[in-house]
């Protein structure tokens, strides 16, 4: 089924949308497939193995109501091993509202489910042709707390001020609720955890600059607040006694983004820092003296440098060194650390079409699911030191 509904996409390209539909309608996305191969730990799956395939496939639309008023969305459908819901998803969907200004002043309103700005991939990292690695730097774009920094349910503003000599300003803001499924739950308590998480109604707050054509300048904050009712249950499955507990993961995130450019290469540097903690709620008088167990500090710095180098109009190569540490020094110390050291190359060897392929080296799983796994007789992720290799062939359309 869930290799039918990517066929299904692919289809919709060819035959409904031959080309981009000229007037007040416009389509267009992407096809994906990929292969993961990992030599140790459980980055694929928990039943599905540590290596496996990755399918990715998008149909955007965007719909011209008049100068003012808009419709925009993506459509996405992922196959991606087991820690992850497979099938189909409502990327974006939005009434996008432009307010009459100046030629110097855009302001614009999107109102629905809207990307959320998240350091210098975060609203494109679904697009394969919009990201320079398969697997994004774990440091700032962590895949298992994915839904935490794509998407959110509510309202977006965004500014933008453009000035005769070409220099760009952008500020944007938001307030929504990110939605959860319960992969998240078996992401961050292990495979046999249920439930799904719910958001509280957090906020966004972003500004970034271009002062010339080769520097950008990143600047956002974001605060994260989550909860978990009733789902988690420390007793044996075949106790009669029930240990129920709400849980809570309360983040402030702060993300600082640099990028130089030139003709032939591509710098770029991401540094983010998270502040927080988890806390629990027995919710009858057996669990409650057990709620400090869940009490924990996710105090986190982290940063990646990146270089490109564009070696001509379809080759370029990749080098990267990726670097999250936990501050807590109670965290074990291949669940408190992770690095990882990229090479890569990308080969655009006819403009719809893109060939990618990578190699990891890592030290540490702070990064691998599950965050956290309740059952103690299991071990996830013994290896401190793992690779990782990739290869991902792309079409757009």
């Amino acid at each position: 089924m869930k290799n039918f509904i990517l066929l299904l996409l692919t289809s919709l390209s060819v035959v409904v949308f031959p080309a981009q539909a000229k007037g007040k309608l416009s389509w267009g996305g992407f096809v994906s497939a990929s292969y993961i191969d990992v030599n140790a730990n459980n980055y694929y799956g928990y039943n599905s193995g540590d290596s496996g395939p990755l399918f990715e496939a998008g149909l955007r639309g965007f719909w011209y109501i008049n100068p003012n008023w808009s419709v925009s969305g993506l459509v996405i459908a992922q196959e991606s091993g087991d820690w992850f819901e497979s099938g189909l998803d409502v990327d974006y969907l939005s009434l996008n509202y432009k307010v009459p200004t100046n030629e110097d002043w855009e302001v614009g309103f999107k109102l629905g489910r809207f990307k959320i700005s998240n350091g210098i991939y975060g609203e494109t990292r679904d697009v394969p042709f919009t990201r320079p690695s398969i697997v994004l730097p774990l440091s700032v774009y962590p895949h298992i707390l994915k839904e935490q920094s794509l998407r959110a349910d509510g309202i977006r503003l965004d500014l933008d001020y453009f000035t005769l000599n070409g220099q760009q300003y952008k500020f944007a803001a938001s307030i929504g609720k990110e939605a959860f499924d319960e992969s998240f739950s078996r992401r961050f308590f292990g495979q046999d955890q249920g439930g799904t998480f719910e958001s509280e109604w957090n906020s966004s707050l972003h500004f970034s600059a271009r002062p010339n054509a080769n520097w950008y300048l990143g600047l956002e904050y974001r605060r994260l607040k989550m909860h978990l009712k009733d789902s988690i249950d420390l007793a044996p499955s075949a106790s009669p006694v029930s240990l129920p507990f709400d849980f809570t993961i309360d983040t402030d995130q702060y993300i600082a983004s640099l990028q130089y450019a030139q003709q032939r290469y591509e710098i770029t540097g991401e540094f983010t820092m998270r502040r927080g903690g988890t806390y629990a709620e027995g919710k009858n008088d057996a669990a409650k003296p057990l709620a400090p167990i869940f009490d924990g500090s996710i105090d986190m710095n982290a940063y990646y440098l990146q270089g490109i180098f564009i070696v001509n109009q379809q080759w370029n190569l990749l080098a990267r060194y990726d670097n999250s540490h936990f501050i807590d020094d109670d965290i074990e110390t291949n669940l408190r650390d992770l690095e990882d050291f990229t090479l890569g190359a990308t080969w655009n060897f006819h403009r719809n079409f893109q060939l990618k392929l990578e190699h990891h080296w890592f030290v540490g799983t702070s990064m691998l699911p599950p965050v956290r796994d309740l059952n103690p007789t299991r071990s996830n992720n013994p290896e401190r030191y793992w690779r990782l290799f990739a290869m991902q062939l792309s079409y757009r359309f």
